[in-house]
């Protein structure tokens, strides 16, 4: 899975499932600290957790789904606005996003190269 989809190595994969013509991945974080988006500081501190599910690459032609285990960690800066923070999985997360990066890069390549209509047609059929 590694080589297929090197954009997942920041994640331990725990289980793969097809189900209704969808590739399912569930996966965590597999970091053991975050940095806060505001001051940049450290934190190992965990507050909790919780499920994303990021819509993915295609593989084989099938849409892939990865529900993934996030967490939120405490902001060890007395004086940060930021109480609490999510983890962002470098290369595949982004702040508030459904899509994963790559799968971002590639919707906007098919825009970009098909243009208008088709590019949407192209796209929602398969990553709506």
């Amino acid at each position: 899975m590694a080589t297929v989809m090197s954009h997942l190595d920041g994640v331990t994969v725990q289980n793969v499932a097809v189900v209704n013509g969808k590739v399912i991945i569930s996966a965590a974080a597999s970091a053991t600290m975050a940095a806060c988006p505001d001051c940049e500081t450290a934190s190992s501190r965990v507050h909790g957790s919780y499920r994303r599910r990021l819509a993915d690459v295609a593989l084989a032609g099938s849409p892939v789904v990865l529900d993934l285990r996030v967490r939120r960690f405490v902001c060890v800066t007395l004086d940060c606005r930021q109480r609490t923070f999510v983890e962002q999985v470098e290369g595949l997360t982004g702040r508030f996003t459904r899509r994963s990066q790559p799968l971002r890069r590639t919707l906007t390549a098919i825009g970009h190269a098909l243009a208008g209509r088709a590019g949407a047609r192209l796209s929602c059929s398969r990553w709506a």
